[in-house]
């Protein structure tokens, strides 16, 4: 499936829909036209790995922090090492806050909100579960969506661009969750769709691409 250039979408964006994965991309239309609606759930070998590769981490550094004497940790030693070593002390423990509190995140939080993103006939809708119903986070109207693109975050070498699917809209329809409030309520928003989604993101933005391109 290779999208006009109608789509505004650029030439990268449009070399990424043409690698996307036929077999996946005809499961989710089928299952589209049967039910007018399709679920992309969170991947759960994609959780899976985050999970495993956080903790591994937090179990390196806690080794790292066992294995060490603490007066390594001393900057009143007699050279300056001293504080060079607790300064790299201290980066090495907010890792492992910071991992610990993905390891949590991946490990508990996410398969109990069960985060998804809803494509139908009517919009789009990304919701999580909460005690007693779901939780909206983002949802639009097809009618009101202005743009379906992406944007490609460069990486490092060996890695390839990283990719991140985007729907812009404007109208009644469009509601999206923030930390803070604006005070105005905004012409356009943009919401951008998990990484974590089944499949690759070039797979839901050709998903995208194509039911808004039929419906919208």
């Amino acid at each position: 499936m290779q999208p006009q250039n109608s789509t505004g979408l650029s030439p990268d964006l449009l070399k990424d829909i043409a690698k996307a994965d036929p077999k996946r991309l005809g499961r989710w239309t089928a299952e589209f036209d049967r039910n007018d609606h399709v679920v992309l759930r969170t991947s759960f070998l994609k959780t899976l790995g985050l999970a495993v590769a956080a903790w591994t981490f937090v179990a390196a550094l806690v080794l790292m922090f066992t294995v060490m004497p603490l007066s390594m940790w001393n900057p009143f030693s007699d050279d300056f090492a001293g504080w060079l070593q607790l300064i790299f002390g201290l980066l090495l423990f907010l890792g492992l806050i910071l991992f610990a509190f993905g390891g949590v995140l991946w490990t508990f939080v996410y398969p109990l909100a069960r985060p998804r993103t809803i494509v139908s006939r009517w919009g789009v809708q990304m919701v999580v579960s909460k005690p007693g119903g779901q939780f909206t986070l983002f949802k639009t109207a097809w009618s009101d969506v202005v743009r379906v693109g992406g944007s490609c975050t460069p990486m490092r070498w060996p890695f390839p661009p990283m990719l991140t699917v985007t729907i812009t809209a404007g109208g009644h329809s469009v509601e999206q969750k923030t930390l803070i409030r604006p005070r105005r309520r905004p012409e356009a928003v943009t919401g951008n769709m998990s990484r974590l989604l089944p499949g690759r993101p070039r797979d839901v933005l050709a998903f995208l691409v194509q039911i808004h391109a039929t419906i919208g």
